[in-house]
């Protein structure tokens, strides 16, 4: 945490509370211009001198970078429009020549000189956002991976009922834990935009208030906005960062919301005022955004904060230790109070989860279980290459921590406070998680876990490299490729999860394809409401996005269908099932036939039922086929059989209008939102100019997300009125522009920075347009299914 010398005196190293990042014309109180490492004027020289290329004499290296990078990811968009149209062979390659194409410019970037404050967290920003376009625009049009699926229907069920704690089978624990879908929903509240467009607008803003935040602690604890930069760049290489940090997912939203209240601590402890009332309230505001957000999160930050408190208070720094234990027990309050009133739930919600990861764990020690790193569900391995990368990776890291741990328990990169063994503590667990991975449940508990490991582990190694970039220049690009390749190749699994492609049976997100959805929009025309289906795992989280249905899953207090549907025969088990859990439609993929599961399992637990759920056959599939009660309303390599019939049930169905992607929107409040933006920059758009940021200003992008929550609980009460969400927005319009002031405009931009934007904005114009088409078309360009057939198919 913040090198502090005993208090009162005053602090060795000092940082006045508006130094963090200051543009150009401000270098005296440039806290990387008064720091030699981090570029000051004469480095550019130095670096000659010792033999090293003057990168700062390029001119705009960040704007270079930035449009290299995106030229690296439209050829991965290249890939993922051939992987649409089914050629995944194609795909995979260009995924990692774009791959390299973005990481490299900034991995070289990092090397430049006489940068400022705000270039580097420029830079930082652009890269943290390239490579969470990268992964978004694999599906640009919805969200089709497992998780997200699960949070878009707990989405939808608020949107559209206007209803807290609308009940989600698949994930029961989700509208408890509401805060990403209240940001949303408050997004879409005041635009009246699509919720794939509100969805993107929550994720990219926690995105960058994570990497905006991380990079401003990080250059405080180092004194050095390039170990700021160096620490961005080698969290990157977290096996979470690529794949699971930018879903649609509570933890996207959650780490978001740790770092901004560790930084907004870290500028109440600068603040020459006795009570920093305006940074200790925003860091509130974030604690409270997460113990709504994510259960886990929430927990660990608070264990963390008291731990901080206890390390301030013995290395005698009383006003840090005042300030964190005053963060802290409001925190505690907050969290404990919501987590007590879902207590129940949430019991049963983890253990499970732990009970499992123990005895796996036990297993593997005695030897008698375990996993092989880099093999999918269906045997299938890794290539050999790619193993060499992962284990290369992790081998770096354990390198690079041995000398990095020892500088900091030296105090020589963290400074002398006692608080620094928090995150050289969390740091040295990095080795430990790497043996959880041998354990299949276990491993998930650990990639969870990596992403507060490799935080930690990210910046005790920056502030040990920064110094020693220049002498270890020529590994520092290939050193940063190889962490961040391998920990995107751990975590994200086999080739087939990085790109589009044609349908792979079991297989997440590549199990939903142009027929998936339009089964699902089948359902949403003709099912009725609250219809009990039973299905596999993929409809089972797919089919609530569109269709007003009730998916059967054990969590949800039903009974397991695994058995109904790995049975050969219709037999006295099938009925009860179907009997005691009301079942009214059962879909059937009969493209899974013949098919190994190739993540997760093709039915709930099915990992619990042996081969018989691990690898479908036609005898378990075609069993319904012409047996009385059991009506075909829908054939296709999808069918859908109404088994009302068998319950005496009358066979009623909906006639609802097409729909079109999950939720809803309303075209006149988006031209409206629209005009109220122009507006906005008109009277105050100069404050949007980003070289007027300043490190206290910090606590605006942070309280974002939780102000959205709140304005999303809002909508939720007032039943997401259009109108109402209007007014609203034109109101907080008003509100800003009364409580600004007009700024002087700063120098115009010249013609080069112009010549760098426009070329910069074709090319990400020309990327997502031609990823949303290819996606869109994947998707979304398919037959319309007939009505349902009345008493059976013939």
């Amino acid at each position: 945490m913040p090198p502090s010398p005993p208090e009162p005196a005053a602090q060795v190293h000092p940082a006045p509370p508006d130094s963090d990042v200051q543009p150009d014309d401000a270098r005296t109180r440039d806290l990387a211009a008064s720091d030699p490492r981090a570029g000051a004027p004469g480095e550019d020289a130095a670096a000659v001198a010792a033999g090293g290329r003057p990168v700062g004499r390029i001119q705009r290296p960040e704007a270079l970078a930035t449009l290299l990078s995106l030229l690296g990811l439209f050829v991965q968009v290249v890939g993922y429009w051939k992987g649409w149209g089914g050629d995944d062979a194609i795909a995979v390659p260009l995924w990692y020549v774009g791959f390299v194409g973005i990481v490299v410019p900034f991995a070289w970037l990092l090397l430049a000189p006489s940068r400022t404050g705000h270039q580097r967290l420029g830079a930082a920003l652009a890269f943290g956002l390239i490579m969470y376009a990268s992964w978004f625009l694999t599906s640009p049009v919805m969200a089709i991976r497992f998780d997200e699926s699960l949070h878009v229907t707990t989405l939808v069920d608020l949107v559209q009922n206007a209803k807290f704690f609308q009940p989600n089978t698949m994930l029961p624990v989700s509208p408890h834990y509401p805060g990403l879908e209240f940001a949303t929903a408050g997004v879409h509240w005041l635009t009246g935009l699509p919720l794939i467009v509100c969805q993107v607008t929550v994720v990219a803003t926690a995105r960058s208030v994570f990497v905006l935040c991380l990079f401003l602690l990080a250059s405080r604890i180092g004194r050095s906005t390039q170990v700021g930069a160096a620490t961005v760049l080698l969290y990157a290489g977290s096996a979470q960062f690529y794949f699971f940090n930018s879903q649609f997912s509570y933890q996207t939203v959650a780490i978001a919301m740790l770092i901004a209240a560790l930084y907004l601590l870290v500028r109440g402890f600068d603040s020459e005022q006795e009570r920093p009332w305006k940074e200790l309230l925003a860091a509130q505001a974030c604690l409270g955004g997460l113990a709504i957000t994510h259960h886990l999160t929430s927990w660990l930050v608070l264990v963390l904060l008291w731990l901080l408190a206890v390390f301030f208070w013995r290395g005698g720094e009383p006003r840090r230790a005042r300030l964190t234990f005053i963060t802290a027990e409001l925190g505690t309050v907050v969290v404990l109070a919501w987590t007590a009133l879902i207590a129940p739930l949430l019991i049963s919600y983890l253990s499970p989860i732990f009970e499992v990861a123990s005895g796996e764990l036990l297993t593997a020690i005695d030897g008698s279980g375990g996993r092989e790193v880099g093999t999918a569900s269906n045997g299938e391995a890794a290539p050999t290459w790619q193993l060499m990368i992962m284990f290369g990776s992790i081998l770096l890291w354990c390198l690079m921590l041995l000398p990095a741990a020892w500088r900091a328990w030296r105090r020589g990169s963290l400074g002398p406070t006692r608080a620094r063994y928090v995150p050289l503590l969390i740091a040295c667990a990095f080795p430990a998680l790497q043996l959880a991975r041998f354990v299949p449940s276990a491993a998930e508990v650990a990639d969870r876990a990596s992403t507060f490991v490799t935080m930690a582990m990210a910046l005790v190694v920056a502030a040990w490299l920064a110094p020693r970039l220049q002498a270890l220049r020529l590994l520092v690009v290939p050193g940063l490729l190889v962490l961040i390749m391998g920990g995107t190749i751990l975590g994200g699994g086999p080739d087939w999860q990085r790109v589009p492609g044609p349908y792979l049976a079991g297989a997440e997100q590549r199990s939903i394809d142009g027929e998936s959805v339009a089964v699902a929009e089948w359902m949403a025309q003709y099912a009725p409401r609250d219809a009990h289906v039973a299905a596999d795992s993929t409809f089972s989280r797919f089919l609530p996005n569109f269709a007003p249905v009730t998916t059967i899953t054990s969590p949800a207090g039903f009974d397991s269908m695994t058995p109904l549907f790995i049975a050969d025969s219709i037999d006295q088990t099938v009925l009860q099932l179907i009997y005691r859990n009301d079942v009214d439609f059962i879909v059937v993929d009969t493209r899974t036939i013949g098919q190994t599961v190739r993540s997760g399992s093709f039915y709930e637990g099915g990992s619990g039922y042996g081969e018989a759920a691990a690898t479908v056959t036609a005898q378990q599939l075609d069993k319904f086929e012409g047996r009385r009660g059991f009506d075909l309303v829908l054939d296709g390599p999808v069918k859908v059989y109404d088994v009302r019939p068998l319950r005496f049930e009358e066979q009623t169905f909906a006639d609802r209008e097409r729909p079109g992607l999950p939720g809803t929107w309303t075209p006149w409040q988006v031209a409206a939102s629209a005009v109220l933006a122009l507006v906005g920059i008109a009277l105050r758009g100069r404050l949007l100019d980003p070289r007027r940021f300043r490190a206290r200003d910090v606590w605006r992008p942070a309280v974002a997300i939780p102000a959205a929550m709140v304005l999303g609980a809002v909508g939720t009460l007032t039943g997401f009125s259009p109108l109402g969400g209007f007014l609203v927005a034109a109101l907080l319009l008003y509100a800003g522009i009364r409580v600004s002031s007009r700024r002087p405009a700063l120098p115009r931009p010249d013609a080069g920075t112009w010549g760098w934007a426009v070329a910069i904005g074709l090319v990400a114009v020309a990327i997502v347009a031609l990823a949303t088409w290819a996606g869109w078309n994947g998707l979304m360009d398919h037959a319309v299914l007939p009505p349902p057939a009345i008493g059976g198919a013939s």
